[in-house]
């Protein structure tokens, strides 16, 4: 008589599963991942010190447009470019048709940028080197032979004209993937797992179909069709198990129930120390590490729970 075939609620062992593994299996960033985590806010930095660079510039040369209002000429020059580029950005993630206007202020206000930008810095370098008596064609016409100072200065004017526009489109777009990462829950740990959820499922349903009663190449075929009806095509396939793999996981100790209850892994944890007492006189690492040269699998944030119970329950 063949077994009767369980219905299982796929959806709800994902969920368990992946709550499992972010608190077991999950990998800690190190120095290097926390510093590549922190370098697209760097942005933020960069955004400010373009800001402080440009912001006298345009307010000098409205300030001759606009008498005492030039001062407040930066935040519609700076800050309207930056959000143009942002905007742009976010439309384009989402597919959206920008409207004219947008697309004109933004080829406006870049235009904007690096005139006053480079005729604010042509300005105070040509002060600071008493060059402001002379016209732009002697200046020209003088150029090579004034002190190499003033040249350098000269030419930085030029550069500034247009690092400090492009440099706000770049801040711009910076600013809007922030917003996406963040608006997408995009982190560390959730990108280590869409990287192994489909064999941590694939797994998880295996043993249940084991369980069920069902043969071992029965079962890693209805596991495998599981995962490809509930997660989709995969971007990179299922690791089929082998017979030996198989044979490994099944062999484990509470293998039945690995994958059923979260509180299995404490359970072989228990178990390794009580066969190996020596090990709780070591730290989590360890104790943590000699469960690994066992084959015993666990994480480190339930190896840190089972030595806290056993010293509670010894004090």
């Amino acid at each position: 008589m063949k077994p009767k075939h369980k219905s299982h609620d796929i959806a709800t062992i994902y969920r368990r599963e992946r709550a499992r593994w972010l608190k077991e299996e999950a990998p800690r960033r190190s120095f290097r991942h926390l510093v590549a985590a922190s370098v697209p806010y760097w942005i933020v930095i960069v955004a400010l010190v373009l800001f402080g660079l440009s912001a006298p510039h345009t307010a000098k040369i409205f300030t001759m447009l606009t008498p005492r209002w030039g001062i407040i000429a930066p935040i519609g020059v700076e800050f309207g470019l930056l959000y143009a580029a942002f905007r742009r950005r976010l439309a384009h993630s989402a597919d959206e048709k920008l409207p004219w206007t947008l697309w004109a202020m933004e080829i406006l206000l870049f235009i904007t940028a690096i005139l006053v930008n480079g005729a604010g810095a042509f300005v105070s370098v040509v002060s600071v080197t008493n060059l402001d008596s002379l016209s732009f064609t002697a200046i020209m016409e003088q150029f090579t032979i004034l002190p190499a100072t003033s040249q350098a200065a000269l030419i930085m004017a030029a550069l500034s004209s247009l690092i400090i526009p492009i440099g706000t489109l770049v801040a711009g777009d910076g600013l809007a993937d922030l917003t996406l990462d963040q608006r997408e829950g995009r982190n560390f740990k959730e990108q280590q797992w869409q990287q192994v959820q489909r064999d941590v499922l694939y797994r998880a349903l295996y043993v249940t179909y084991k369980v069920d009663g069902l043969r071992d190449k029965q079962a890693r075929k209805r596991a495998y069709d599981a995962v490809e009806g509930y997660l989709g095509s995969p971007a990179s396939p299922v690791r089929s198990l082998s017979a030996e793999s198989a044979q490994q996981i099944l062999s484990a100790p509470n293998a039945q129930i690995t994958h059923a209850q979260p509180e299995s892994v404490k359970s072989r944890i228990r178990a390794h120390l009580a066969e190996h007492p020596e090990l709780l006189e070591l730290s989590v690492n360890g104790v943590l590490s000699a469960l690994n040269e066992h084959g015993v699998q666990a994480g480190r944030t339930s190896v840190a729970e089972v030595l806290r119970e056993h010293r509670l329950t010894t004090q």
